[in-house]
């Protein structure tokens, strides 16, 4: 039986945006790598635990920029120019991937840090040039609801004038217990990343709508979004 690699497909066909993205497998190890669009190798970073095959494929170790970057990569080891086609054979090795993509791999050396939902959006947009801001309402009992928004014009100060122009809002939307709008914990399994699309009058509606783990997505349909207002 053959053993698919979706998200592998995924961040390979994507790229992965000049910044470490990661994959979970199904045995718990983790690894992250930086890929372009369509790009037939990566950079791969194995966490503590994680072995690297004896093949050619793997034998570039980077371990000068390991060592210039003061253990930024931790104890794992840094490999360079890794065929996608002997990525995609350890995943096998390690019995595929894992069912939840949700990990705290968001950059090497991090591995036991959970980002928050605004902290991953916050730093993807910045590398479009994007800047968001965040927004909130309080609800009944203390809780709230919070989301980010990106303004049209991206050259003004401050927040976004909401009923002055074109905005988008994104947040990750969760329904299993009870209805959650909020950028304030990590995504999870279950969770959907919305990006609503306001026109500067009241009116929104939905421009895009992925799992936890698709969130390029958004970043890429709010970029074209706020292309498309520029022009």
């Amino acid at each position: 039986m053959s053993i698919s690699t979706p998200r592998l497909d995924s961040l390979t066909a994507s790229g992965t945006r000049e910044a470490f993205d990661g994959i979970r497998l199904a045995d718990g190890h983790v690894f992250t790598l930086k890929v372009g669009p369509g790009g037939e190798a990566a950079e791969v970073f194995l966490f503590p635990g994680l072995t690297a095959p004896d093949t050619e494929a793997w034998e570039n170790e980077d371990q000068w920029e390991v060592w210039l970057t003061g253990g930024e990569f931790g104890d794992g080891s840094l490999y360079l120019d890794v065929p996608v086609e002997a990525v995609r054979d350890l995943i096998v090795q390690h019995g595929g991937e894992h069912e939840s993509q949700v990990a705290p791999w968001q950059s090497p050396g991090k591995a036991d840090e959970v980002e928050t939902a605004k902290a991953i959006a916050t730093r993807a947009f910045a590398e479009w040039g994007i800047t968001a801001h965040q927004d909130e309402e309080s609800l009944i009992g203390g809780d709230r609801n919070t989301w980010l928004v990106v303004g049209y014009d991206q050259t003004r100060k401050g927040f976004p004038r909401m009923l002055a122009g074109p905005y988008v809002v994104l947040y990750l939307y969760s329904d299993t217990d009870e209805e959650e709008i909020t950028v304030d914990r990590a995504p999870a399994s279950g969770d959907e990343w919305t990006v609503l699309v306001g026109d500067g009058s009241g009116t929104e509606g939905e421009l895009i709508t992925r799992p936890a783990d698709r969130f390029a997505e958004c970043v890429e349909a709010i970029a074209d979004w706020l292309t498309a207002h520029r022009n």
